[in-house]
């Protein structure tokens, strides 16, 4: 059923990224401090392509890459989760370790974030919900 589920969302994502404009959501991005002493040590991450991660509940992942942007660059992380009535968390960690985000709703998210100023960057995903969360897609900048 897992390997199904993973050649589904290889589908998906590859529809989207020929089919799809980069848009954001209505809402603003929310910053604020990204503390890594809650952050799992084994979530793996890409901070540019694709990334399939399981969020322990109320814990964080961030991407093991940085990636370089200047100011005014934009990055856009589209992804799913399951299951779909979790809440959860997309969006970079700045230099400064303060994580922009946009909480993503109905199982997916597909936002574009500009850079406010130069520096190296990180995908950041944050589960607010009291269950495990499986998350699949990608980052583009």
């Amino acid at each position: 059923m897992y390997k199904v589920f993973r050649k589904v969302m290889a589908v998906v994502a590859v529809v989207c990224c020929l089919c799809m404009n980069a848009g954001a959501t209505g809402s603003e991005p929310i910053a604020i401090p990204y503390d890594d002493a809650k952050v799992e040590s084994a979530a793996i991450l890409r901070a540019s392509g694709s990334f399939n991660v399981s969020v322990n509940p109320y814990a964080r992942a961030k991407g093991d890459t940085d990636f370089p942007l200047e100011a005014g660059e934009t990055v856009r992380i589209y992804a799913t989760y399951s299951p779909d009535s979790a809440s959860v968390d997309f969006g970079l960690v700045d230099p400064d370790g303060v994580f922009h985000y946009v909480r993503a709703e109905n199982g997916s998210v597909d936002t574009t974030f500009e850079v406010p100023e130069s520096g190296n960057y990180r995908l950041g995903i944050k589960n607010n919900s009291g269950q495990t969360v499986k998350v699949s897609g990608f980052v583009r900048y």
